[in-house]
């Protein structure tokens, strides 16, 4: 008998409670997190609309469930928690799946892999540096705060002097104007700014591989299934792979 009432409570609330899907398509709103930038996946053009391939990953998503899409940007070290508050529905915002975040949050499969990279300034090197050129007490590091890059410089360069700021873009202008020596980032962040700014180059060897999730509130496993698919189709479609042509190669930074 208790067994039977488990059940019945457990299929009521399964009636009660739909999943995130179905709320957002009765919303008619896919509410999106994000930081402020990260291109070419995803920032703000001159007019102030959102541009990117992970921009333009979610216009088809939001396509295919007949909703709007809406951009809630908040500073990276707290994305999760407001994931968490429900102040908007995934994060996807080229969020690197780790153990630690996994505690709090489920991850999609990956849709990316990138790896941690040097960004440095030639006024600084001639030559690229190494991670022993810059493990040195002289040498200042950028850094996005709560960011993979920020764990890579604390864990192979902790005798350098390393500065944390809230967005990759102030952490990409201190090398670029030359007051940051170098900037641990992911790759394709990195050779976008090395494309931006004259002063920049990259390493070749990553230090790190990582793979890219979307972070969706824990518990709800018919989202998690639906967005996975949605995965599967941008791969299996070439969808990806286009957007990849465009935004990795063919898109000029607009100033």
């Amino acid at each position: 008998m208790k067994k039977l009432l488990v059940v019945v409570v457990l299929l009521c609330m399964t009636l009660a409670f739909g999943s995130l899907i179905d709320e957002v398509k009765q919303r008619g709103v896919l509410r999106v997190g994000q930081d402020a930038g990260y291109m070419p996946l995803y920032g703000t053009n001159p007019d102030g609309d959102r541009i990117g391939l992970e921009v333009d990953i979610l216009k088809k998503m939001a396509e295919i469930l007949d909703v709007k899409l809406e951009f809630v940007v908040v500073n990276w070290d707290g994305i999760i928690p407001a994931l968490v508050s429900n102040k908007f529905d995934i994060i996807w915002s080229a969020m690197t799946i780790t153990p630690e975040r996994a505690l709090r949050v489920n991850f999609t499969d990956p849709y990316l892999t990138v790896g941690q990279i040097i960004l440095y300034n030639t006024n600084k090197y001639e030559l690229p540096p190494t991670e022993e050129d810059l493990n040195d007490p002289d040498v200042k590091i950028a850094v996005q705060l709560g960011s993979t890059g920020a764990e890579a410089a604390n864990r192979l360069l902790s005798e350098a002097q390393i500065f944390m700021f809230e967005t990759i873009d102030e952490a990409a202008f201190q090398v670029a104007s030359g007051r940051a020596d170098a900037m641990i980032f992911d790759s394709i962040y990195a050779r976008f700014m090395a494309k931006k700014y004259d002063q920049l180059e990259v390493t070749e060897d990553l230090l790190t591989r990582e793979d890219f999730g979307v972070a969706i509130p824990k518990g709800d496993f018919e989202t998690l299934q639906w967005m996975n698919t949605f995965i599967q189709w941008i791969k299996t479609t070439g969808t990806l792979e286009e957007l990849q042509d465009y935004w990795f190669v063919e898109y000029e930074p607009e100033f």
